[in-house]
């Protein structure tokens, strides 16, 4: 059993509709909210998996690379690898034709560490980057993303503002 960490969609009728619909065939299901981490530590301590999507845009992350160019990145599964201890394998749902999918899991990761032993946490959310962009150079059609990936939040890359245009 596994306990998957989801974004609701900003829609609370699609949220709600999804959320059902994966519910049923997806088993347990976190949205990705304020004290998600800690029920995912929950989950951990008590012996159970959890699976999170890696390739969202999170805006208080670490800042990575993705394709080249810089992102921010959630340290959420870096993190709890490192204070657990637990192993990490890469999954993907790959869409076939007549509306089916595949899961694939492929081998466990080596996570890199740091000279005392631990998981680095940049360098493993790294290496998840690169497994994420390894998947879609295989077969970007697999893949659609409706958020700024690349945008840089947290006042470190600014968008221009207007100019103030005085009262005539």
């Amino acid at each position: 059993n596994i306990t998957a960490l989801f974004r609701p969609p900003n829609n609370p009728y699609l949220a709600d509709y999804i959320l059902s619909t994966r519910r049923s065939t997806m088993g347990s299901l976190l949205p990705s909210m304020a004290g998600a981490s800690f029920a995912l530590a929950g989950v951990l301590e008590n012996g159970g998996n959890i699976g999170i999507l890696v390739d969202q845009k999170f805006s208080n992350g670490l800042e990575t690379t993705f394709f080249g160019r810089p992102c921010q990145s959630n340290r959420v599964l870096a993190t709890l690898a490192r204070h657990y201890d637990c192993d990490v394998y890469p999954a993907r749902c790959v869409r076939l034709p007549g509306n089916r999918f595949r899961l694939e899991i492929e081998d466990k990761l080596t996570l890199p560490r740091t000279a005392d032993g631990s998981v680095d946490v940049r360098a493993t959310t790294q290496r998840l980057n690169d497994v994420v962009e390894r998947w879609v150079r295989e077969d970007p059609g697999q893949w659609m993303w409706f958020h700024k990936r690349w945008e840089i939040s947290g006042g470190r890359r600014k968008r221009p503002q207007a100019k103030a245009v005085p009262n005539a």
